[in-house]
């Protein structure tokens, strides 16, 4: 009890740090409810450990008294460094956090699925891990590497089925340890997952909100926070809000599940649509050059995808009630080009309008599924070890 006691609370002075990003003994002894002495031994420990440090207080001492100049205590970003690794459509991307949670290094290669075998794609993947992690200064140690994938992966890191890659039952977690020969802290998740991960792992103030996190490329994914917790459901694999149900046919006749959200309103969706009317172009930026130009096939396209975003958004609202809704992924930024024809589409099929949560366009970039799997791991180092606690097998958050 002793040991569970002191880890709880070294946890608790290591999430205020982070959170705050500086604090005194006494004022993290006051925040804590907390002795002073019991603070004092914890930081101590925090240091030796160099998980944390002080600096003297700029200036005078507070109110001008003599005496011995406040210390301010902070975490060391140094101390460690979380990989996330993501195998996106189009691109392989690697991101490395510090325990700040900041992104300090990143790499990224260009990805064509089709043109790679699952052993060419890890080996792609490793080779750039391993260049991340020679970067690294030599105090700075790997607490762990996540890998994503747009798809459904299960608990022991095999990616069941992703559509987009053409893989199934690829066990990733395990070839990607291999091609590295680590045996450290390893994961594999899913893209849309550690999209939402890396806001609610992040400082934002809002983070903890109950949240539908929306990811928007070639497939379409989600997270779902509540109360601060990711959901992950009974196998897993809640927030698969690409396969809802909306109509009988989608706009890309190669989405594995017609009708679904996905088919209307992904990647390969604009882009079938916008050739049917009569645009041209096989990427994304060809399809956001016209609409930017107002060709009328693009001003087409974008209004029938705003009215069918609209409709899915709002049967996802209708069931999960979220205090706020974020958009991320290359197609997510079409949302502004049609956010009140999008808002208009969500009122219409809502039963009540005033259920409308705030709606915003994620500013991580491309990197956010990496990001987002960087900060699952850091997530669990400070975090509660809920084995040495209460004991027995945890599932991971």
């Amino acid at each position: 009890m002793p040991r569970a006691v002191r880890h709880i609370n070294e946890v608790r002075i290591l999430d205020s740090l982070y959170h705050k990003g500086t604090s005194t003994r006494a004022d993290l002894a006051r925040e804590l409810g907390l002795m002073r002495s019991t603070v004092g031994n914890l930081i101590a420990g925090l240091i030796e450990q160099g998980i944390a440090f002080e600096s003297e207080v700029s200036g005078s001492t507070p109110g001008g008294r003599a005496g011995r100049p406040g210390q301010l205590v902070q975490l060391n970003p140094a101390h460690s460094a979380f990989i996330g690794a993501d195998i996106g459509v189009g691109q392989l991307s690697v991101v490395a956090v510090d325990l700040l949670g900041r992104p300090f290094i990143s790499r990224s290669a260009a990805f064509v699925p089709a043109q790679r075998t699952v052993d060419e794609t890890v080996t792609a993947l490793g080779a750039i891990v391993r260049a991340i992690m020679k970067q690294l200064p030599g105090e700075q140690t790997v607490r762990g590497i996540c890998v994503t994938v747009p798809g459904f992966v299960d608990r022991e890191g095999v990616a069941l089925l992703t559509p987009i890659l053409g893989w199934k039952s690829v066990p990733i977690q395990k070839l990607l340890a291999s091609k590295l020969k680590w045996s450290g802290a390893l994961a594999a998740e899913n893209d849309a997952k550690a999209f939402a991960a890396a806001d609610l792992y992040g400082r934002s103030p809002g983070a903890g909100v109950d949240a539908l996190f929306v990811y928007l490329d070639a497939g379409v994914g989600g997270g779902l926070v509540s109360r601060g917790q990711l959901l992950r459901g009974h196998s897993g694999y809640a927030g698969e809000v690409g396969h809802i149900h909306l109509g009988e046919h989608g706009f890309d006749p190669a989405t594995p599940l017609q009708g679904s959200f996905e088919s209307y309103v992904g990647r390969n969706a604009v882009l079938a649509r916008f050739k049917h009317h009569g645009g041209s172009g096989d990427q994304l930026a060809d399809f956001v050059a016209a609409l930017s130009a107002q060709a009328p096939a693009a001003l087409r396209t974008i209004s029938e995808w705003a009215w069918w975003m609209g409709r899915g958004l709002a049967s996802l609202i209708s069931v999960l009630n979220p205090g706020r809704i974020v958009l991320g992924g290359p197609v997510a930024a079409l949302y502004l080009d049609a956010q009140q024809e999008v808002v208009e589409s969500i009122k219409r099929h809502l039963a009540v309008p005033s259920m409308l949560p705030g709606i915003e366009v994620s500013d991580l970039g491309p990197d956010a599924c990496a990001i987002g799997g960087a900060m699952i791991l850091h997530h669990r180092l400070l975090a509660i070890d809920e084995r040495l606690v209460y004991g027995g097998a945890i599932e991971p958050a």
